[in-house]
């Protein structure tokens, strides 16, 4: 079943007093909305999502403890626990592996104080998702229903793993940190990365370079594709290497596949579409910006070189890709060329 169909977030949206005929999902994220636009209507000058996060810190009652280093953590660690708020004690057993990010309801608060602190952990490249982790935290707080609960973790298992509550909640940290009321005007015509960085820059600097081109092709008029592409096995493979199943035969090669797509509203209308765990054809500029031959780099191409394992090629359509390495991995954006974008 899908997550955000499951009955944890059915429980949740009733939780909430939702009602909902079709997804749970989309009530909560219209209740996400509504709550921010409340909050908006007494900040009239709050023009960016990264003020609007301030705003959201101080109304729901958090404060964000950005930590960078592990004395830092310590320190920290220490100077809540002296203050008689002993669950900070396993701090830092909390804070390992995939966590980034935990979320105290404070046992020792005085009047006046806030009830919540939000511990970022920004060690290392964990500091690279810092504030998709800061809004995961809010997305916690803004769906707050069990009073009894004391923390809330934001990790970054893989989506198979992840339980369902926090699928939903990275749901919302995506949708609130690029708030459509702040992106949608500053989309241009083109589908470029320059206009990624631009609109990253003036309305929220912190976020990464990954989460601003997802929400930018997400939100975009034009019909386009945003390409995450890794060295990776098909999952017949992955599964074979699992179960031993190869035996003595030479293990299977990684190559470079699609991860992950985002589509923009209208891209399959428009006849865009490239299944996740696809080979990168070797001829696309893709695997030039892979190899370290360009970067960045941009091309006109065809739909049709892509081809699955067993043959099958994607339709004839011209498109126009922009590629940029992103530490292990590639990402795309896949537009159609200015003369064929009104062509359904």
């Amino acid at each position: 079943m899908d997550r955000l169909h499951s009955q944890k977030i059915w429980e949740i949206a009733s939780a909430l007093r939702l009602t909902s005929n079709g997804s749970p999902a989309d009530a909560i994220l219209a209740f996400c909305e509504a709550r921010a636009a409340a909050m908006l209507t007494d900040f009239p000058d709050c023009a960016t999502p990264s003020e609007m996060l301030n705003i959201m810190e101080a109304t729901l009652g958090t404060t964000f403890e950005v930590v960078r280093s592990d004395d830092e953590l310590v320190a920290l660690q220490r100077r809540y626990v002296q203050a008689g708020e002993w669950g900070f004690a396993a701090l830092d057993k909390e804070l390992h592996g995939d966590v980034y990010g935990v979320t105290y309801r404070r046992m020792t608060a005085r009047t006046g104080e806030r009830s919540f602190v939000s511990v970022i952990d920004c060690r290392g490249d964990k500091g690279l998702r810092s504030y998709f982790t800061k809004w995961h935290e809010i997305g916690h707080l803004l769906i707050l229903t069990d009073q009894q609960r004391s923390t809330y973790k934001r990790t970054h298992a893989h989506a198979s793993s992840k339980d369902p509550e926090e699928t939903l909640v990275d749901l919302i940290a995506g949708h609130m940190g690029f708030f459509p009321q702040f992106l949608l005007p500053e989309i241009g015509t083109e589908v470029t990365f320059a206009d990624v960085d631009r609109i990253r820059g003036k309305l929220c600097p912190e976020a990464s370079l990954l989460s601003s081109a997802i929400a930018y092709a997400k939100h975009h008029g034009q019909p386009c594709l945003l390409i995450d592409a890794k060295l990776a096995l098909k999952k017949e493979e992955e599964a074979g290497l699992l179960q031993g199943s190869f035996g003595f035969y030479d293990p299977p090669v990684p190559k470079l596949r699609v991860q992950s797509v985002v589509q923009s509203n209208n891209a399959q209308q428009y006849g865009l579409y490239i299944p996740k765990n696809y080979r990168v054809p070797e001829s696309s500029v893709i695997h030039l910006v892979h190899n370290g031959q360009q970067d960045p780099a941009t091309a006109s191409e065809c739909l049709s070189l892509w081809e699955s394992s067993d043959g099958n090629c994607l339709g004839p359509k011209a498109i126009q890709i922009e590629v940029r390495k992103s530490f292990d991995s590639v990402l795309a954006l896949i537009s159609l060329p200015r003369g064929f974008r009104n062509r359904a």
